[in-house]
């Protein structure tokens, strides 16, 4: 699980000379050579400049099942160390299961009053899984209370599991709670394995006749916050479009109702290998060294060059760490040159955080042509 809270990013001006003369027939004719983009304002200034441009994204989550009882991640099962799910009258209001970074993006979209801010898709979806494995606690629970209601009422059962399965919150157990709550979590999962898996039920159908008996409904909520304290409200963003094929790069657009950020503006220089940038975001390593970081938003600036270039990808080696996808690649001009999407790692799982890939500005204009129009 993760909290609410995070985010960053660039701007600068492009110098152009004009220069050239050509004889021709005895006239002299001007003649305008393109020259190489020269900075006007440093990376300090662009940074200052850019700091309220990132947000921070945090995905919360709301369950509930049957009988208006709200349901929370708690444990895992001794067993499998598949999820454990508690059920409380209780509104323990959103849960934040996935955060990354965002930010705001000019479209030419004919909608002025909505604010459109890039991020990925890994990070919006982050909820589905916990809601997925939420479904198959229940049906489990369901079935299992069925199997061992031994005559009586299955309702009053599955009342009583319940009751045992939110020993995983009580701060106090005795051995003997404690070990009812684990072989009854595993009970659960064994059941859901033998009975309701895939495996044993290809069709679903099993499945899906004790998930109805459940009720398992979520709420997913989108939270955008700004740099500043943690006393500003979050903006609450809808989702917008997201990518739902493998062939789609790793996006996803959330809308604002009247967002005071500016946007920012895609580059109209295309990308280069060994190409000076920044990546703007809200790494989880950065409140590791700030004692003072549940108190404030604030985003992180890491610098490095592009470089590898793919069709889809821009590799950069600007550090990057979790919290850090949805954010800008940004270039000296202060343009969006990509979105940070993905990172390296070994084949023992840890990151090679100087190894990070961004979806190209080419990538997201075919993805969504109707806001930003069609890519060259």
């Amino acid at each position: 699980m993760a909290r609410i809270l995070h985010n960053k990013i660039f701007d600068k001006k492009l110098f152009t000379t004009l220069a050239a003369v050509s004889l021709l027939a005895g006239l002299l004719t001007p003649l305008s050579f393109p020259q190489a983009a020269e900075a006007v304002e440093t990376w300090e200034k662009l940074d200052k400049r850019m700091k309220g441009q990132v947000v921070q994204l945090s995905v919360g989550l709301k369950m509930k099942i049957k009988d208006s009882l709200w349901a929370s991640l708690a444990d895992v099962s001794p067993k499998y160390r598949y999820p454990v799910f508690s059920a409380s009258a209780r509104d323990p209001g959103y849960r934040v299961v996935s955060y990354g970074s965002a930010f705001p993006v000019k479209t030419i979209a004919g909608d002025k009053s909505k604010a459109y801010f890039l991020t990925n898709e890994h990070v919006v979806v982050g909820a589905d899984e916990i809601i997925k494995e939420s479904q198959r606690f229940y049906a489990g629970m369901r079935l299992y209370c069925e199997q061992t209601a031994a005559g009586r009422d299955v309702d009053g059962r599955f009342r009583e599991i319940l009751q045992i399965i939110n020993l995983s919150t009580k701060s106090s157990r005795s051995t003997a709670e404690l070990s009812t709550y684990q072989a009854t979590a595993d009970a659960i999962w064994d059941t859901y394995e033998t009975y309701l898996s895939k495996k044993a039920d290809p069709t679903r159908a099993l499945f899906n006749r004790y998930l109805s008996q459940v009720s398992v409904t979520s709420e997913v909520g989108y939270f955008l916050h700004a740099a500043g304290p943690v006393s500003q409200p979050p903006m609450v963003a809808k989702l917008f479009k997201v990518a739902k094929a493998d062939k789609d790069p790793d996006i996803a657009i959330l809308t604002v109702e009247k967002s005071t950020i500016a946007p920012m503006e895609f580059d109209t220089i295309a990308a280069s290998e060994g190409q000076e940038i920044q990546v703007i975001g809200y790494p989880e390593a950065s409140d590791q060294l700030d004692s003072d970081s549940a108190n404030y938003y604030a985003p992180t600036f890491t610098s490095g060059r592009i470089s590898r270039l793919a069709p889809r990808m821009l590799q950069v080696d600007a550090p990057i760490t979790n919290g850090n996808s949805g954010g800008p690649v940004v270039s000296l001009r202060g343009k969006v040159l990509g979105v940070v999407a993905k990172r390296a790692r070994t084949e023992r799982g840890q990151e090679l955080n100087t190894f990070g890939g961004a979806m190209t500005v080419q990538s997201i204009k075919n993805f969504a042509p109707d806001l930003f129009g069609t890519a060259p």
